[in-house]
């Protein structure tokens, strides 16, 4: 009996100790409970998940693939995503006072630009040439990396995970552990 409370003592003590750190927040800084964030069209950003599958106080999405753009009326079906991202990717907060979630909040400064890492996991489903039902997954990592990115001009993809039961394609590529090649995110303060 003692080796067991011992041991969950000590895992206690280990989770307690190793907790992530994240960067503070100023304190200045407006918040989605606030009310006065809105998203690009003037409404304010809910806490939870909105219409589109967005929880934006949680850093993630989780709904339909085309709702990712939030478009006008919410799409009801198709291929489904998941988004996970970094504070300094889109943080939950508004520190800069434009009314918007700031993007690159990095130690409490905003430079406008999502400087962290972002996950996006597709599934989906389709009918191939003979009928049958086939179905897909495509995960990516990608991170900040500066000027001379090869996605989109500043990011890098570090990690790509695809299958498909329908074409028999399985495609892996990892470019370096973690959520980063730049030691900014791989250690902590």
């Amino acid at each position: 009996m003692k080796k067991i409370f011992f041991l969950v003592a000590i895992a206690t003590v280990f989770a307690l100790t190793t907790a992530p750190v994240m960067a503070a927040k100023p304190g200045a800084c407006a918040t989605i409970q606030d009310g006065t964030i809105t998203d690009s069209a003037g409404n304010p950003v809910v806490l939870g998940y909105d219409k589109w599958g967005y929880n934006y106080q949680a850093h993630m999405f989780n709904g339909y693939a085309d709702n990712y753009s939030r478009p006008a009326v919410p799409v009801t079906s198709g291929d489904k995503l998941n988004m996970k991202w970094s504070d300094a990717w889109l943080a939950n907060v508004d520190c800069n006072g434009d009314g918007k979630l700031d993007r690159g909040l990095v130690d409490g400064v905003v430079n406008g630009i999502s400087m962290g890492w972002l996950t996006n996991q597709y599934n989906g489903s389709y009918i191939d040439g003979a009928g049958n039902a086939q179905k897909y997954t495509d995960f990516y990592k990608i991170v900040w990396v500066g000027p001379g990115g090869d996605l989109w001009g500043q990011y890098h993809v570090i990690q790509e995970v695809y299958n498909d039961t329908g074409s028999g394609n399985y495609r892996f590529k990892d470019g370096a552990p973690g959520f980063g090649l730049n030691d900014q995110w791989t250690i902590l303060p």
